[in-house]
């Protein structure tokens, strides 16, 4: 045998006799209670002085589905970023939500119909004033039902009657405590009542007696507060005021 082949032989050897070693050693990890010398993981009883391995020294081997995976370790730790903007966006929305009921829900502010009405005069003072619904012609014309401004100038709040094919509506006009002109259905639908009247910066209704801001027709008091005389638009062409007979025909009481 040439002195290089032997070598390698001895080399190997050397590799396998480590290998043992180390496999001995991976299955040796426990020692005796009674003798102190290595035993194997999985032994019943120690080799070398015959003692019982208590159970409970023994390790458990676990089921490889039994462990939770890496991923859903991991998944429970982490979002993904497109989940957690999924879910920032769904509570900004929510607030947003919240904030705009709760705003709608807080007293006060522009009645979406008033807001939009023409401004006809300076603001008013009507503190101390007591105004009635004064009865003033009106005519249809052109699929337009139509009264003087200079009569709802003069007079601050006026009434009249529309008489169409098919119904028979009141209507009333004023200039709030801003100067706008509001055009309404002259009703408080749940006790029946067409007649007002006005008391400093308020709105009365002359049967049931709720009250109403005269600026914005938000309720103060009473029974009907959700009932207001219902403002409808209306417009201003050489010196009249103009509303739309359809919209008058097309009005149903609210309750």
């Amino acid at each position: 045998m040439s002195a290089a082949k032997w070598m390698r032989r001895k080399i190997q050897r050397k590799r396998n006799q480590k290998q043992n070693k180390k496999r001995q050693a991976s299955s040796l990890s426990m020692k005796c209670n009674k003798c102190g010398n290595a035993i194997k993981n999985d032994a019943l009883f120690c080799p070398h002085c015959g003692t019982k391995v208590p159970a409970h020294s023994a390790p458990i081997a676990l089921a490889k589905d039994a462990l939770p995976s890496a991923a859903t370790v991991e998944g429970k730790r982490t979002m993904s970023p497109k989940a957690k903007a999924a879910y920032f966006a769904v509570g900004l929305l929510l607030l947003a939500g919240m904030a705009i009921v709760f705003v709608k829900s807080l007293p006060g502010g522009d009645h979406p119909v008033i807001k939009n009405q023409p401004t006809v005069s300076d603001a008013q003072s009507y503190d101390g004033t007591k105004l009635t619904m004064i009865p003033v012609s009106s005519k249809v014309e052109n699929g337009f039902i139509v009264i003087s401004l200079s009569d709802v100038m003069e007079k601050k709040m006026v009434g009249f009657t529309y008489e169409g094919k098919t119904k028979t509506v009141d209507l009333m006009a004023y200039i709030n405590p801003e100067g706008k002109l509001v055009t309404s259905i002259a009703m408080c639908d749940p006790c029946n009542s067409k007649s007002f009247h006005t008391e400093s910066q308020e709105l009365v209704c002359d049967n049931c007696g709720t009250r109403w801001n005269l600026s914005n027709l938000e309720g103060i008091s009473g029974t009907c507060q959700k009932y207001p005389p219902d403002p409808i638009p209306s417009e201003i062409v050489a010196g009249e005021v103009r509303i739309s007979q359809k919209v008058v025909e097309d009005w149903k009481l609210r309750i």
